[in-house]
């Protein structure tokens, strides 16, 4: 009898800790396979906006590889627009500004019409 307890106990456990809850709209999120921190908004009308944060240790090919990829999982198919709004840095950035703090890669998605 003690024994189907605790394993009722540990199965409630297990559940409530592989449930998945949406994320907040517009609330900062962690994608453990390509180690970037971002922020999606879900806009109006197949439109996105998405902000990859920058870290220190982050490379911006890394940033925009990611900004490429999330579009196409968002939008589900190729043909996407992005606008981007800030966050991209020339080849000589560092080079000139060492110390200089990059903002984030912050674009617009537009999805193609279904």
């Amino acid at each position: 009898m003690i024994k189907n307890v605790i394993y009722a106990v540990l199965a409630f456990g297990l559940t409530a800790c592989a449930s998945n809850s949406p994320t907040p709209n517009g609330a900062s999120q962690w994608d453990f396979d390509h180690q970037v921190q971002f922020k999606q908004t879900d806009l109006k009308d197949g439109k996105h906006h998405l902000q990859v944060i920058t870290k220190q240790n982050t490379e911006f090919s890394k940033l925009a590889t990611f900004l490429m990829r999330q579009s196409l999982r968002i939008c589900k198919s190729y043909g996407f627009k992005i606008e981007v709004l800030e966050g991209v840095e020339r080849f000589d950035d560092k080079l000139s500004f060492p110390n200089m703090i990059m903002p984030s890669l912050s674009a617009n998605i537009e999805c193609p019409n279904p």
